[in-house]
């Protein structure tokens, strides 16, 4: 074998070489960004709520191994609004889309590291799929071989000398390998068990209310916490607070503060119902 011979396939492994490093080094990242759950990656915590927020409301302490529900996807505000009445607070949620399966067990350690008590796992949905190409360039080489003769004429005769040779040239190669990826839509909502004073939510009163009531005081029920102070004293969604133990409500504002400050004790709320004003006693929680 002649040592161009042997210098051209020293060459390409070489090139080989040099492409399926660079190959792996391509396909590595991919490979550690898929290893991400999606579920912590794209994981928001809810506005407003910080750890400090959460170690400072949770009922209790955060479970081992949080509770784990699963729904179809529906409207956020109804499915947040539907676990506030089993007291839940959202804390923060996570959706994606993506083109690998995401387990739920990613979900619930998400779960667990956020201090959640309650994972509610959203059912995933198709989200349809995209046809592409890969170019995969790879390297050539094209060698060429010749051959050859010369005489030359002296006073002593003739002399006739042979030879050979090689010529190689180096390129590349471009495929183009068709793929189809598939993607589906995840998600997932995160909920603590908040301690409530009373239980209920409530909001100010809307300008239609105001001129009904004729009036700008006041704030009205939104929602009733199950088994809450406010459940039990038999308050309902749509009554409008006016006064607590004699004390006009102006907003909802002072309302929390009003609750705040008797907290543990038995108190009076006085709410219109249908145009009928009610007397409500109510023991709120420590």
């Amino acid at each position: 074998m002649h040592a161009d011979q042997l210098n051209s396939r020293q060459l390409i492994l070489t090139y080989k070489s040099m492409f399926h490093k660079i190959l792996f080094a391509l396909i590595i990242p991919v490979a550690l960004s898929g290893c991400a759950s999606g579920y912590s990656q794209f994981y928001k915590p809810a506005n407003g709520i910080t750890p400090e927020f959460i170690a400072q409301m949770r009922a209790s302490p955060p479970p081992s191994t949080p509770l784990v529900e699963r729904i179809p996807p529906i409207d956020g505000a109804a499915a947040t609004d539907a676990y506030s009445k089993r007291g839940y607070t959202l804390i923060g949620s996570a959706e994606f889309t993506s083109s690998r399966a995401d387990s739920e067990n990613s979900a619930i350690e998400q779960g667990k590291a956020v201090g959640a008590d309650l994972v509610v796992i959203l059912n995933p949905q198709y989200a349809g799929s995209e046809s592409s190409v890969v170019p995969i360039t790879t390297p050539t080489t094209t060698t060429t071989y010749s051959t050859g003769s010369a005489t030359a004429y002296g006073k002593g005769g003739s002399v006739t000398a042979y030879g050979s040779g090689t010529s190689t040239t180096y390129g590349t190669s471009t495929n183009y390998i068709p793929i189809t990826i598939h993607k589906t839509n995840y998600g997932a909502g995160y909920f603590i068990k908040q301690k409530t004073i009373i239980g209920a939510q409530f909001r100010d009163l809307d300008d239609s209310e105001r001129k009904k009531l004729q009036t700008n005081k006041g704030v009205v029920i939104r929602l009733v916490v199950d088994e809450s102070p406010a459940f039990k004293a038999d308050l309902l969604p749509g009554d409008i607070l006016n006064s607590i133990d004699g004390i006009p409500i102006l907003n909802s504002n002072q309302f929390s503060r009003l609750i705040s400050e008797r907290k543990g004790n038995e108190i009076t709320i006085q709410l219109l119902r249908d145009g009928k004003n009610i007397n409500a006693p109510v023991k709120l929680n420590p």
